[in-house]
Order: structure tokens, then C-alpha cells, then sequence
């Protein structure tokens, strides 16, 4: 979903539907957070399913809270825009202000969310990462590859 179709989605079927839209990825991530709170990813098939599916989340909701922003930025200045000239009177900046953001608040909150699980999904890479990495080292210096068997070589050193 690119920028642009974020913001066609909002506009025809609103902010609501699209966060329904992606709540399974939501649940997707609240449930690795359960399992790295549980110490449950232990070995290299786990961490990689977990850094794949966080990995496309990621971008998911990066792109979509990056396009949010800039929807709730242009609807706060067309807010503003629009205010300063219906206004008859000298204008109070700061009341308008504060209208324009007031009538943003419901997107930055959706944008919260996505923006926050994003975040959370850019940690969870980076622990897969990490753990994948020493677990490489660790049967590497084993002479072990990634699937437990002992190669050939160790195998005749008399690891198999």
C-alpha cells in the first residue's frame, strides 16, 4: 500500500476501516511480544519466522503511519488556511491553532498505534538479528550448520 492509496483509504472508507484492516498484524505482533517476553524463541526457525513476519510488518506500518502524518498535516493547514479567511476579525493564531489540531486528534491516535507497533517491530528485528548471529557463531565454531546436521568435514573429525 503506498502513500498514496493510505490516503484515498481514509478518505472513502475512513480511518476506523483501515486500522481494522490491519489489526491481524497488530495481534501478529502482540503475540511475538508475548513470546520474547516468555524467553519461547530459542532456536534459528523461530527467530527467522519472527524476523520475517516483523520485517514485513515493519515496512507495512512504517509506510502507513508516515502517510497518516502527512494527511493529518495538510487537513490541519487546510483547517488553518480556511479559518484565516472566513475569519472577519483579527485572527487568533492560537485558537486556531488548537481548532486545527483538535480536528486532527482522532488521526494522530490511529497514527500512535501504527507508529508505535512499527517501533516495536523495529526492536523485535533487531533481537532476531542478534540471536540469530550468535547462534551462527556459536555453531559455527561447533562445526554445526543451520539445520543441527554436522557437515562433512566434521564428520570425519569424528563430530558425527
Amino acid at each position: 500500500m503506498t502513500s498514496k492509496d493510505v490516503i484515498e483509504y481514509i478518505e472513502t472508507t475512513g480511518i476506523e476501516k483501515l486500522y481494522k484492516k490491519f489489526e491481524k498484524y497488530f495481534v501478529k505482533i502482540d503475540s511475538w511480544s508475548e513470546k520474547f517476553a516468555e524467553s519461547d524463541l530459542l532456536d534459528e526457525y523461530t527467530l527467522s519466522h519472527a524476523l520475517d513476519e516483523l520485517t514485513g510488518i515493519y515496512i507495512k506500518f512504517s509506510v502507513i503511519a508516515g502517510a497518516i502524518d502527512s494527511y493529518k498535516t495538510n487537513k490541519e493547514l487546510s483547517y488553518s488556511v480556511k479559518a484565516f479567511k472566513d475569519c472577519k476579525t483579527k485572527p487568533n493564531v492560537s485558537q486556531i491553532d488548537k481548532e486545527a489540531r483538535e480536528s486532527t486528534k482522532e488521526l494522530r491516535m490511529y497514527r500512535a498505534d501504527f507508529l508505535n507497533y512499527s517501533n516495536a517491530c523495529e526492536k523485535g528485528i533487531g533481537t532476531c538479528q542478534s540471536r540469530l548471529k550468535r547462534l551462527t557463531i556459536t555453531k559455527s565454531a561447533l562445526g554445526v550448520d543451520f539445520t543441527g546436521d554436522v557437515n562433512e568435514a566434521e564428520k570425519s573429525k569424528g563430530w558425527g
